[in-house]
């Protein structure tokens, strides 16, 4: 299980170099989108599937902070006419899935794992666009965005470190 979410942690990593060169609006909202609902989704599971206090804790802090930046993500795409994905999308997907398979003890550090390598990938995304975006509504948007991304990180990191 580590193995996989090494290799999809690679994935998602090498994606920040695509990501610095001409990356669009809609490659953006397509990118957070995915981020966002990933973080939704799991941190839910989280609830179903941890008995650690802290885990459900970060879990219901990620799903209230990442229900809320979805939402604002779909009004300022929608705001500009582009479309916001309604489903994750790799690498997304494939963090989702080794979720979903993994119980007990090992479930906490998946998760854990997978929030760690996911708010890194969207740390460098919203930096990323924030710095030389295409669209100022977005750009905005990412800049607000960051200092969240940037302390749910800082967080994960700690809970990894326990």
């Amino acid at each position: 299980m580590r193995t996989l979410i090494l290799s999809t942690a690679i994935g998602l990593a090498t994606m920040g170099a695509a990501w610095a060169q001409a990356m669009t609006a809609q490659d953006f909202v397509n990118q957070a989108a995915s981020g966002g609902l990933f973080e939704v989704q799991s941190s839910e599971l989280a609830l179903q599937r941890s008995q650690n206090a802290d885990v459900q804790q970060f879990a219901n802090q990620m799903i209230t902070d990442h229900t809320a930046n979805n939402q604002e993500l779909m009004a300022a795409a929608q705001a500009e006419g582009l479309t916001v994905p309604a489903q994750i999308s790799s690498p997304h997907a494939e963090l989702m899935q080794t979720l979903q398979g993994a119980e007990g003890d090992a479930f906490d550090t998946s998760y854990i794992q997978a929030q760690t390598t996911a708010h890194e990938t969207a740390v460098t995304l919203y930096q990323t666009y924030a710095q030389g975006g295409d669209n100022q509504t977005l750009v905005a948007y990412a800049q607000k965005s960051l200092p969240a991304l940037q302390q749910h990180l800082e967080h994960a990191q700690g809970m990894a470190k326990n």
